[in-house]
């Protein structure tokens, strides 16, 4: 038997018996966590994550190597997983479409540059194209393994310090209130919250059962399914009393120098209910700095007085996108101005590859395959293609990065024109 002929693929549903994980779910669980360098799993963490996969309509795909004999772990393990959800995507103009959610994704040390995952992945994609998605998203752990896949960047994310020394004095008034809670009422509140603030934010994946138990420190995460210790909580609540923004932290430790709140979930409807948060959480005495994650355009800087107390530590791509159905993705979105451009999209798998011609008129988007013989205004591969659709990235920009062939020099001005956005994406979701 060829080494080739020796792996063979599976997909599945995660399986519970009378609450626990089968066999085959508990080695795929603990699989993953061992691709990711995370702690070995105890037999409630793989009963607390086999219900969350469960419940999450989770599809897993393993790959085993039936060459390997014991005292190999692949004997019985995975020698790479791999796995899907179905969530939804705001592509702007209050519109959300489903989208195809791709996590999980390890390949042993043992069995890397085989083609296992472009395997795996391409499979998976055509099967969600076909089952009529038009979009897979996922969150890369490293920059250059998805593009070659078609996946292109489409959101970014900062992380920050806040200089909080006596107080966080914010320019403009509050406009709700703070109220201080168990982690665990978010279970009942965050739902909701969570939904809310997806509905309005371009770029938003809609969150799962994980991230609503985080947020309420029923686990801390996937390295450690359990219980959150010395979690705190809070509510914002509007001008009428409603629930539109929570936050969890913790505080770091005395052993960090100056004293640091750090921020674990933090979801706010409006920017007043971040403001209030914010200036919340620094009232706490003898806390000097706050930590936490937030969209590339925060308004923080902009409500404080002194700007500067604000400082981004890092920042990178967070979410990265896949068009599987062009003509779909393209008709869905809405547009600014009107105009005519004809795309030739590059796809190395094959799923988009071909000449389409987009036009908008009336803010009527009519998308249909280009006519035979007819050249492209520009010519694009698909992952450069996801970039620009959310309006993250301009054409302009791609041009000038080289990744955008101009064929018509007017149509860089028409694919700015018509792809800009009033917002910047971002995306609060991991998976």
């Amino acid at each position: 038997m060829s080494e080739e002929n020796t792996i063979r693929i599976n997909r599945f549903e995660p399986t519970l018996i009378d609450g626990a994980p089968d066999a085959q779910t508990s080695l795929m669980l603990s699989s993953i966590s061992r691709g990711f360098h995370e702690l070995e799993l105890d037999d409630d963490d793989l009963k607390t994550l086999a219900q969350i996969n469960a419940n999450e309509n989770t599809t897993f795909t393993a790959a085993y190597d039936e060459a390997a004999v014991q005292p190999s772990l692949h004997a019985d393990a995975p020698v790479a997983t791999y796995a899907s959800l179905p969530g939804t995507l705001n592509i702007g103009g209050g519109n959300l479409m489903p989208v195809h959610q791709i996590t999980a994704v390890t390949v042993s040390p043992t069995h890397r540059r085989r083609g296992l995952l472009r395997q795996i992945i391409t499979e998976d994609l055509r099967l969600a194209r076909d089952a009529g998605v038009a979009f897979a998203a996922l969150t890369a752990s490293e920059a250059t393994i998805y593009g070659r896949f078609g996946f292109g960047r489409v959101t970014q994310r900062a992380r920050f310090t806040l200089k909080v020394s006596g107080g966080l004095p914010l320019r403009g008034t509050s406009e709700g209130t703070v109220v201080a809670i168990k982690p665990q009422e978010l279970s009942k509140y965050a739902p909701a919250i969570f939904a809310a603030a997806h509905a309005r934010t371009l770029g938003s994946v809609s969150a799962t059962q994980f991230d609503v138990g985080q947020a309420a420190g029923l686990w801390e995460n996937h390295d450690s399914p359990k219980p959150a210790k010395n979690l705190r909580a809070a509510l914002h609540l509007d001008a009428q009393g409603r629930p539109d923004g929570f936050m969890s932290y913790k505080f770091s430790g005395w052993q960090v120098v100056p004293p640091t709140m750090e921020i674990g979930q933090m979801c706010a409807v409006t920017g007043a209910g971040r403001r209030d948060l914010m200036a919340y959480l620094a009232s706490h005495d003898l806390v000097e700095k706050i930590t936490g994650r937030g969209p590339i355009d925060d308004i923080l800087p902009s409500a404080l007085h002194n700007p500067r107390d604000y400082k981004v530590t890092a920042q990178g791509d967070h979410l990265w996108l896949r068009i599987l159905d062009i003509k779909t993705a393209l008709t869905a979105r809405t547009y600014n101005g009107e105009g005519s451009i004809r795309l030739r999209v590059i796809d190395d798998l094959g799923l988009t590859s071909g000449d389409w011609e987009l036009s908008v008129q009336d803010s009527v988007a009519r998308v249909h395959p280009a006519m035979a013989g007819s050249e492209p205004d520009v010519t694009i591969d698909i992952r450069d293609l996801a970039s620009l659709y959310l309006g993250g990235f301009r054409a302009t920009h791609l041009a000038q990065a080289g990744v955008l062939i101009v064929h018509q020099a007017a149509a860089l001005a028409t694919l700015d024109a018509l792809f800009a956005t009033n917002t910047v994406p971002y995306c609060q979701a991991d998976f």
